[in-house]
């Protein structure tokens, strides 16, 4: 993990991050709202960025906190990086359209896809996507919404 744990951009996500957690716990609804608009506000920033600056996404085999990781990215993800970034958009938009709609398998899969981008490291604001998880928990416990 070789990014600045300091910089501006990773404080405010890792404090957005807690204040979403405490707003997902204290005020259900709200805390739905805004995750499903992350993650909708996230694909589409992702489709426009993966069509005119795909470039953008070298960045992240450098900030990635796992050897595995970089050699995914930087062997694999970069060499059709507008198809992946756009295959993660659209699993960005059924996310964030399934959470704002109440679907179970949408939390389900905003846990594993936010768990999945940890390893991103400062990439991914690390640990914010782990504070993040755990509110998609939250409310997939709060809701009982059934499968």
């Amino acid at each position: 993990m070789r990014g600045n744990l300091f910089s501006t951009a990773y404080l405010v996500s890792n404090a957005g991050a807690l204040l979403i957690l405490l707003i997902s716990i204290w005020f259900k609804r709200t805390g739905r709202v805004i995750i499903g608009c992350i993650f909708l506000t996230a694909a589409l920033v992702n489709a426009w960025q993966a069509v005119y600056r795909p470039e953008a996404y070298n960045i992240y085999e450098w900030l990635a906190a796992l050897p595995v990781y970089e050699y995914l990215i930087g062997q694999v993800f970069l060499v059709h990086i507008t198809l992946y970034i756009l295959i993660l958009m659209v699993l960005q938009l059924f996310i964030g359209l399934g959470i704002l709609y109440k679907n179970r398998v949408a939390w389900l899969l905003a846990i594993i896809y936010l768990l999945a981008l940890a390893p991103l490291g400062a990439g991914s604001s690390f640990p914010c996507t782990l504070i993040l998880a755990i509110a998609c928990f939250i409310h997939l416990k709060k809701e009982k919404i059934p499968l």
